[in-house]
């Protein structure tokens, strides 16, 4: 579940440079509804679109901020106040809290990490033969476009494990040798990263029928001319180049690029 909160500029630029551990919050019905686990979403008071997330590590509470405070005094506040009590009187002098409501609610603390973003990364391959590229016509979902053969991955694969997999499954060809050519991130509601690779040599026969779609071996001058998903497209002209290539893709809900970068190494 997610929070949304509101913090000063010295604390929001403390979060965002890793040394603000806790959040310190009168404990009213509100604040009671966030457990371990959750994410807060926090603002910067003077710039409210400005905003970063943190998980929720641990969760303690207090009768008083004094307690609060003196649980954590030398890591969370040592290096800019005297004392405890300094330290509780900035408190209430900077209006962060009220005295009132801590002394019928309490205080709660909870202890923060920047949020880490799970990534739905993906593989593919171009496994190019006699001038000709296999891809596959999506028939039963995405509008019939065409792509690689690839795959999401499954726990303890590295990219070249889930590609191999990948590709067998969906082709009945094991790659030999595949060669790492390009990564592409992407964003839309979700975001991840394509590790795209290229091969000239198999085992196997290929399968007659793929639950995916229909298999193909396209002309590979004729591989920028098709229906492909649009980041896709774009990254085309990069593979079987003699260098790699890294693209960033920004877009919508329905796959079609906004803004996108990619550049060579």
């Amino acid at each position: 579940m997610k929070h949304i909160m509101k913090v000063n500029d010295n604390a929001f630029e403390r979060m965002r440079n890793g040394l603000k551990k806790r959040e310190y919050r009168v404990n009213d019905s509100k604040r009671q509804q966030v457990r371990v686990g959750d994410i807060i979403e926090f603002h910067k008071v003077s710039h409210p679109e400005e905003k970063i997330l943190m998980d929720v590590k641990s969760i303690n509470c207090f009768k008083s901020l004094k307690d609060a405070i003196s649980s954590n005094f030398e890591e969370d506040f040592s290096d800019r106040h005297n004392d405890i009590e300094s330290t509780v009187n900035s408190f209430y002098q900077n209006g962060y809290c009220n005295e009132e409501e801590i002394t019928k609610n309490g205080i709660i603390v909870f202890e923060i990490k920047k949020h880490r973003i799970a990534h739905l990364d993906t593989t593919a391959c171009y496994l190019k033969k006699d001038n000709k590229v296999l891809m596959i016509k999506f028939t039963k979902k995405w509008g019939q476009v065409y792509a690689p053969p690839g795959g999401k991955f499954e726990e303890g694969e590295s990219p070249l494990d889930c590609l191999i997999r990948e590709y067998y499954e969906e082709t009945g060809l094991t790659l030999i040798n595949p060669k790492l050519q390009g990564i592409s991130y992407w964003k839309d509601s979700a975001e991840g990263i394509i590790f795209v690779y290229t091969a000239d040599d198999y085992k196997g026969d290929l399968l007659s029928a793929s639950e995916e779609g229909v298999l193909e071996w396209i002309k590979f001058e004729d591989l920028e001319k098709l229906k492909q998903f649009d980041q896709n497209q774009k990254f085309t002209p990069y593979i079987f180049k003699d260098e790699l290539f890294e693209g960033k893709f920004l877009l919508d809900n329905k796959c079609k690029v906004l803004e996108y970068n990619i550049r060579t190494m």
